[in-house]
């Protein structure tokens, strides 16, 4: 009889575990899914466009905005107004914002190869390891026009 209540009492313990461990699992499952996102979501706030000149009036001078000109003369005027450092600013993951010509930060990781994407930066592990990749932008490698070099970024 001892022996069936061992039975039992070890029964009676794995259903008591199993049921911890649900009651953990639905409370991480509840938290996700109900309570976590608003708090995301109303921190979020609605993406800031370059040449939004209904939102920033004194963006209408900039050629580069000027929707009636042709692309190669509104990439011309673009190019011609930004410095060198934010060229070079512009060939990395993390561009910044060019605030006097109304050009925001910009993650191209997480908001360009993709599609949009609002969702926030792009992956960081840590400064060993600063992102999911470590190959150059595909603009960057595109114009090295060396065909051998995205077969060794594909492997």
């Amino acid at each position: 009889m001892e022996m069936g209540s061992a039975q039992n009492r070890g029964r009676n313990r794995a259903l008591s575990v199993f049921l911890c461990s649900s009651s953990l699992w639905l409370f991480l499952v509840f938290f996700s899914f109900f309570w976590a996102p608003h708090g995301v979501l109303s921190q979020q706030t609605s993406p800031v466009f370059a040449c939004d000149v209904d939102a920033n009036p004194s963006l209408t001078g900039f050629g580069f905005c000027d929707t009636s000109l042709g692309i190669e003369s509104r990439v011309k005027d673009l190019v011609k107004r930004l410095t060198l450092q934010e060229k070079i600013g512009f060939l990395v993951n993390a561009a910044g914002s060019v605030s006097r010509l109304g050009i925001p930060k910009y993650e191209w990781w997480s908001e360009a190869l993709h599609g949009v994407s609002y969702v926030g930066p792009g992956t960081r592990f840590s400064s060993v390891v600063p992102g999911a990749t470590s190959f150059p932008q595909v603009i960057l490698t595109a114009a090295s026009f060396n065909a051998s070099l995205f077969q060794a970024i594909g492997k």
